[in-house]
């Protein structure tokens, strides 16, 4: 990782960065708010159609912030860290339930 600190911190695994052929090469980069990839398929540039949109977001309430991943603006998964404690869940935190709907 790099000297900075992201809350959101991407790793990808593919061959497009091996540096052996048929091989998995990875590159990483963090992100601060919101992250947003637009994965399309096809043959070439020309011939390539919308598959997904896959966002990652970062939300702060109070001492709380809440991760989300989405695909096609529909959230996939949650989760919760509490920078005053470093507690971190998957479940709701009851102080969040009326902020957060």
């Amino acid at each position: 990782m790099s000297s900075r600190s992201y809350p959101i911190f991407n790793v990808i695994n593919s061959c497009a960065y091996a540096s052996q052929p048929y091989s998995k090469g990875n590159k990483s980069y963090g992100v601060r708010k919101h992250s947003e990839i637009n994965v399309k398929v096809g043959a070439s540039a020309t011939h390539s159609y919308d598959l997904c949109t896959i966002k990652e977001t970062k939300r702060d309430f109070g001492a709380w912030s809440v991760f989300r991943v989405s695909i096609d603006d529909k959230t996939i998964k949650q989760a919760f860290f509490n920078n005053t404690t470093k507690v971190f869940t998957r479940r709701m935190p009851t102080e969040l339930k009326e902020l957060i709907k």
